[in-house]
């Protein structure tokens, strides 16, 4: 393998090179993607390499290159996470190594005797050996890193054949124990480059900038070359200018630029960089930028910036790891949208192309290397934790480490967008560790360096951690973050990972976001992850996607949906968690509000960019959650953190719960935004007077009624008429089990009580806790009921308290239900919640009706589904819905679609409704899904839909946290308050 060297695809011409073309359409550049001839093998040991090379022609599959042959029906998918793969007993791998040979004829247009052939390969897991024209020409690993080789001596003008054995397990695997599924082949693009003899190899670009007479200086240096070329350059500005233009002598030059055009994420303006020497052309972007560290603050071009950010794996549904630059393009335009400034490329470096994509559009990126060893805490007998540091800190490795730091950092230091060097992720500490850091340092001094497995150090060695330039952790509650700026801080602090993306989640977004604004040396945050892993299976009967997870191909070990973790599904389409994190990070943000005058402050919060000629503001005043006011603010310039009032122009304020609502959206097209984008939203309450919704008064009015109540009594039941109802009340639970009247029959079955739901993948800790108490399994035991009879109304009350089977009451409750004319139900609940029981997943009453009521309309949160503290996406309105579409069809089922600080709902079909309405706040539930269906179904296709709709009104739910992964849920989210009081009216009404 030839030495490694920047990344560049020479041009033949300075023509050439100043067309907008890819690099396919190259002259220098030749593809060898395409259809290659394949042979899958269960074992190593079953291969004769010789009769393979000599019978190309014979009992050949035909695969995709790019691909991972798991995708394309061969050997067996596997998830996992922490643990191994394969059996610990470095550098050993197993023996029955699973291999892939490929082969394709190929021919070189216009091949010449005076041209060098280089052979690239981006990607290739786990390890290869390569052939051409019969003769070998190499090996290479580390799959995530550009392999290049020169086959000048070998190649031929005419038909050549090459041919590449991939083998599924190598002693890197050990290195590369990154939580993800575990595939193999030439994921990425192979092909050869043209080079003159006479030639550039390798060069650094460094730049600088004087930030106070904005005077910039790129620095350019010739590191290795071949037989000593003329080297000339030119540079463009970002209009395409040609500025300067020269000689390099010495291998060196430095470019002085006044009045100089800075990079950054929001305005990602590039300079054009053409070194020229006598047949090739090398074209740089430059993104002139300094980063800096100052007083333990993270500054980009003097600025301290914030750190919005998100982990992206390669993954893709029917794909694997092969992203192509479409698939690439479209995350990087959903993560502009929803307001993501920066990128960890977890965890490995990523292809070329997205390098270049990151400088054009404007993310900040820290780049990682293909390292983890994570598996070393899952050796039996060792301690967990304790091993974490055997591979970090055995110099038998050292060199390993340093070879896959060199592989991440050296191909792409000279791009803008990278700010940060990662040295790997989850691998110890130790002696090998600060040897790559010092080499990272020596390889490139002009960015910072990160890794927060130095955290798991051993404390009784003297590590040395001057080579680390921020302070990384994964995961770390308020309370922890809090501690460490109490106690002070000597460098920038990020967490590289928090708000685990899984499943109905993350909750618990704004009170991070609260300490990065408060404290200017936190530098910012990466969500845990980007999308869902998961394995496009094909259709269900019908129709739904089926995607597989961990567990779902027969793996013996594997670590279930842990995978499912991100804020998109598999296809690309956003979780309600990046609507979360989306409106969290907006860019612009009220911040105060002068009732009196009638003005709001907003403030930019962006870095650099003036909200002016970026987004329009406008303002929505609802009453009764209906819009009666539709304005637009003025903004002429409001630039990077600057804050002022504005005035409203506002009608009259009625009397009666007044809203307004911000709406931030981008004016015209600009980088991977659209027009008419919404970025984000704030909202204000003006008024909040609940009694005077005319809704609300419809629904609670009380109307005289000639009709007595007839109530008749047995035992078990309690069965009261009043004109056209009938009601039948059961003793035995303290709630009504039919509703009915002479033409329709709104419930029957039992209402329930509910406290559990069904567990969220942030659950997955805390619902043992929950089994364990028995909120799964509760029974209600009725002490005692009495009723009491007016003329105007009948009150029922009961005292009962909820039991599981074996355990202490949970709930001790008295309820009283108070049913007044025309069908009106007020219900009171007074519960006291056991103290030594875990804190409660919801607590609520169902009531199951018939499936024909699937038409829905609420004034609450809305429109998307919401909790204690995952609610800043929505906004308090009165919303149309169904049942159907208020269901979030997670991949593996769990508790879904709540909206909270609900005022009033109402479900109907077309010859009925049920109205629920209270002054107080109150969430609800809608499905056609029964909790013990989501509970007990692993997948979302497996799910059987009951002919009955479930409402559920909830006094309240726990919060969702992100303790799939993450801290354990903020107390102040969990519904752990030892009394609850509970009002609320049912109506039901023909239509």
């Amino acid at each position: 393998m030839m030495p490694r060297r920047s990344y560049y695809v020479p041009f033949e011409s300075v023509n050439e090179s100043l067309k907008e073309i890819s690099r396919d359409n190259q002259k220098s550049f030749k593809s060898l993607n395409g259809t290659w001839k394949f042979k899958y093998f269960n074992s190593l040991g079953n291969i004769n390499i010789d009769n393979l090379l000599n019978n190309k022609n014979e009992n050949f599959d035909l695969i995709k290159v790019p691909s991972v042959w798991q995708m394309q029906g061969y050997d067996n998918h596997q998830y996992t996470n922490v643990k191994y793969p394969i059996g610990f007993n470095p550098p050993f791998v197993p023996s029955n190594n699973p291999c892939g040979f490929y082969i394709r004829d190929f021919e070189i247009e216009n091949f010449s005797k005076d041209k060098d052939y280089h052979l690239n390969f981006e990607g290739v897991d786990s390890c290869f050996y390569i052939w051409l024209n019969g003769k070998f020409i190499g090996y290479s690993q580390i799959s995530h890193s550009i392999s290049e080789f020169d086959i000048t001596k070998e190649v031929l003008e005419g038909k050549n054949t090459i041919a590449v054995l991939v083998l599924k397990w190598c002693d890197g695997t050990y290195f590369e124990d990154q939580d993800k599924f575990r595939m193999s082949g030439i994921f990425r693009d192979v092909y050869i480059l043209e080079r003159s003899k006479s030639r550039i190899v390798d060069y650094k670009i460094d730049t600088d900038i004087n930030l106070e007479n904005k005077i910039g200086f790129l620095n350019f240096k010739v590191t290795d070359k071949v037989n000593n070329p003329n080297i000339t350059y030119s540079l463009l500005n970002p209009k395409g200018e040609v500025i300067q233009s020269g000689i390099i002598n010495n291998d060196y030059v430095t470019l002085k630029i006044e009045d100089v055009e800075l990079w950054n994420p929001e305005e990602p303006l590039l300079y054009t960089l053409l070194i020229k020497t006598e047949d090739e052309v090398i074209k740089e972007k430059v993104g002139m930028r300094v980063i800096s560290v100052e007083d333990s603050v993270l500054k980009l071009n003097g600025v301290n910036v914030k750190l919005r950010g998100v982990n992206h794996h390669d993954s893709h549904p029917l794909n694997g790891y092969v992203m192509t630059e479409e698939d690439l393009l479209l995350d990087l335009r959903l993560m502009k949208q929803y307001n993501f400034n920066s990128i960890r490329t977890a965890h490995y470096p990523k292809s070329p192309i997205f390098y270049e994509m990151c400088d054009e559009y404007g993310f900040l990126v820290i780049s990682e290397a293909d390292i983890e060893t994570h598996g070393v805490v899952e050796l039996y007998g060792l301690g967990y934790l304790e091993n974490y540091n055997m591979i970090a800190n055995d110099p038998i490795y050292e060199k390993v480490i340093e070879d896959r730091i060199e592989a991440s950092i050296i191909p792409y230091k000279n791009r803008p967008c990278i700010f940060m060097w990662s040295v790997g992720n989850e691998s110890g500490f130790g002696c090998n560790f600060e040897k790559g850091l010092i080499r990272a340092r020596e390889l490139d001094n002009t960015r910072l360096l990160h890794y927060e497995g130095a955290f798991y150090a051993d404390k009784n060695r003297e590590n040395d951690f001057s080579n680390i330039d921020v302070i990384s952790r994964m995961y770390p509650s308020i309370d922890e973050i809090k501690e460490y700026f109490n106690k002070g801080i000597d460098k920038p602090f990020i967490l590289c990972e928090y708000a685990h993306a899984m499943g109905n989640g993350p909750g618990g977004l704004k009170e991070y976001d609260e300490l990065i604004q408060d404290h200017k040396e936190f530098a910012g945050v990466y969500v845990w992850e980007w999308c869902d892993h998961a394995i496009d299976m094909g259709k269900s009967k019908d129709g739904k996607t089926m995607y597989g997870y961990g567990g779902d191909f027969g793996e013996i070990s594997h670590d279930g949906n842990f995978c499912v973790d991100g804020l998109v599904y598999p296809n690309r389409v956003p979780h309600t968690g990046l609507l979360e994190y989306q409106n969290i990070n907006r860019p612009i943000r009220l911040i105060e509000v002068d009732e009196v005058n009638k003005k709001v402050k907003l403030k930019n919060t962006m870095d650099f960019k003036d909200i002016g000629n970026f987004l329009k503001v406008k303002y929505k005043l609802f009453s009764d959650g209906n819009v009666i006011s539709d304005k637009e603010l003025l903004i002429d310039t409001l630039k990077s953190k600057e804050e002022k009032w504005y005035s409203l122009d506002l009608p009259e304020i009625p009397n009666t719960i007044v809203t307004i609502l911000f709406e931030y959206i981008v004016k015209a097209d600009f980088l991977l935004y659209k027009e008419g984008l919404k970025l984000g939203h704030d909202q204000i309450v003006w008024s909040n007077n609940v009694k005077s919704l005319k809704s609300f008064e419809s629904i609670t009015e009380v109307k005289s009624c000639e009709e007595v109540f007839i109530v008749n009594e047995s035992a078990e039941e309690i069965n009261i008429v009043n004109g056209d109802f009938n009601y039948i009340y059961d003793r035995n639970t303290a709630l009504f089990k039919l509703i009915e009247n002479k033409k329709c029959r709104f419930i029957e079955d039992s209402m329930k009580f509910k406290v559990w739901r069904a567990p969220t993948d942030n659950d997955r800790k805390i619902k043992f806790q929950w089994i364990e108490a028995g909120f799964n399994n509760l029974e209600s035991r009725v002490y005692k009921t009495t009723i009491e009879n007016k003329e105007s109304s009948i009150t029922i009350t009961s005292h009962l308290s909820l039991i599981p089977i074996y355990r202490e009451k949970v709930l001790d409750i008295v309820i009283k239900w108070i049913i007044l004319p025309n069908g009106l139900i007020k219900s009171e609940i007074d519960a006291v919640k056991n103290v030594n029981s875990p804190f409660l997943p919801r607590f609520g009453v169902e009531i199951k009706l018939d499936k024909s009521y699937e038409n829905l309309s609420y004034f609450g949160l809305g429109p998307y589904e919401n909790y204690q503290d995952k609610h800043y996406a929505s906004y308090l309105g009165r919303f149309n819905s169904s049942v159907s579409k208020i269901h979030e069809d997670y991949i593996r089922p769990q508790e879904n679609g709540s909206r909270s600080l609900c005022k009033e709902v109402e479900i109907y079909n077309e010859n009925s409704s049920i109205y629920v309405a209270s002054q107080d706040d109150f969430s609800f539930n809608v499905s056609h899904f029964s909790t013990e269906e989501l509970t007990n179904k692993k997948h979302n296709f497996e799910l059987v839909e009951d002919d009955a709709t479930y409402l559920i009104i909830d006094y309240k739910q726990s919060g969702i946290g992100s303790n799939s992964c993450g801290p354990e849920l903020d107390h102040k989210y969990r519904l752990n308050e030892k009394s609850m009081k509970f009002n609320f009216y049912l109506k039901f009404e023909e239509r």
